[in-house]
């Protein structure tokens, strides 16, 4: 939509992201930014100058993706912050399911035939400026309002995190069953299935957690009231679609193993590539330095820390990983929204390059920014125990007179 009108943003998000940016400061107060965010706003402000200046074949769209992470982890700092107060996670989270589902109807709408979706901001217009090979993916794989369905389809595995953090919420675990049973909907159409793996496994522990007979009723109700409604939606992917993309892309996929083959190789030299610049690389001289060192003729990693490395550093996502850990490590203080968000976009992020979707960029600034203002209010509140209890200076003791 941004495109359509002229806005110099990529996505309409983007630009919401910098107007509620100062309203999100008057919240927080600079008492309380300074105190839990000074070092971090340093830090931050010192990786991406040296990623802008030291980064290797700088582009327009390279200086971008580097300017919207560092916008996007500013904002997800005070969001974090906020989001003290769980009122707020119960928002956010139910905003991003709310989201959800008109970019679900979108991707069954262009599944479906409709045209002009592109056009109107619907949609990635395919023209000269895409790559032959995100093109050809995009006639066969569906990806609603990103380009195809190997990134759309991530995208709503990640949003299902908020489903799992709401369910356990409100402990109700239909929300969550629910929404991955939409999640399986798409797949007739992204083909995505590496997406379902990290939602899944997290169907199999709620199952587990909160397992129930009212719980597999209601979930068997689900299921077929799904099925009807996709045996009857007009135009639309049906039950054929869906049992022929489980039959091709789980049973009669031959080039599995090659495919395998292909991405573990296609990883060690794009290792290799971040390695030899650290401060990362633009997108044009990156494909030319795979195109050198790859073997298999696959010139892209299918690797989001790899990605995200070439865009603002190999530092950024060295950082990304020790959130991650960190969240694990502490997952018994740590909301679980934050938990299921970083496990589902971390898994996400070992099949694709998705450190070019802003959703992504979202997600692991909301991660990194949690992990910190966790690490801080932990460090504050030991200081505080500390001088409480410390020992007082000694004191003669005054003799009676």
């Amino acid at each position: 939509m941004t495109s359509t009108f002229g806005l110099p943003f990529m996505r309409l998000t983007d630009a919401l992201m910098f107007l509620f940016l100062p309203v999100l400061f008057i919240v927080i107060g600079l008492g309380r930014t300074v105190r839990d965010g000074l070092l971090y706003f340093v830090l931050l402000c010192v990786i991406v100058a040296a990623s802008l200046l030291g980064k290797t074949g700088v582009q327009q769209g390279d200086i971008y993706m580097t300017l919207i992470f560092f916008l996007t982890s500013v904002f997800a700092f005070f969001l974090v912050e906020a989001a003290q107060d769980e009122r707020v996670l119960t928002w956010l989270a139910g905003g991003i399911l709310l989201g959800l589902i008109p970019s679900v109807g979108v991707l069954f709408l262009q599944a479906g035939g409709a045209a002009g979706l592109a056009g109107i901001g619907l949609g990635v217009p395919i023209d000269e400026s895409t790559s032959p090979m995100a093109a050809a993916f995009a006639k066969t794989k569906f990806g609603g309002m990103w380009i195809h369905g190997n990134e759309a389809g991530h995208v709503y595995a990640v949003a299902t995190a908020s489903a799992l953090y709401l369910a356990f919420r409100f402990r109700q675990p239909m929300i969550y069953i629910g929404y991955y049973a939409l999640l399986v909907a798409t797949f007739a159409v992204t083909l995505n299935r590496s997406g379902l793996i990290a939602p899944t496994i997290a169907l199999i522990y709620l199952y587990a957690r909160q397992g129930n007979l009212s719980l597999y009723v209601g979930s068997a109700a689900l299921a077929v009231i799904g099925l009807v409604v996709l045996s009857s939606l007009p135009n639309a992917p049906g039950l054929d679609t869906l049992f022929d993309s489980v039959q091709t892309r789980f049973v009669e996929d031959s080039h599995t193993d090659q495919n395998i083959f292909e991405r573990v190789m296609s990883n060690i030299q794009g290792f290799q590539v971040a390695l030899e610049n650290p401060l990362g690389i633009g997108y044009n001289d990156r494909i030319a330095a795979m195109g050198e060192k790859t073997t298999t003729g696959i010139v892209s990693v299918h690797n989001g820390y790899l990605s995200l490395s070439y865009q603002s550093g190999l530092a950024v996502s060295v950082l990304y990983v020790i959130a991650c850990i960190y969240l694990f490590i502490n997952r018994q203080t740590v909301p679980i929204f934050y938990l299921a968000t970083s496990a589902f976009t971390a898994t996400s992020m070992c099949f694709e390059e998705l450190s070019i979707n802003q959703f992504f960029i979202f997600s692991v600034a909301l991660t990194t920014a949690a992990a910190w203002l966790h690490y801080a209010k932990s460090a504050q509140r030991k200081s505080a125990k500390q001088s409480k209890f410390a020992l007082r200076p000694f004191a003669p003791r005054k003799l009676p007179q």
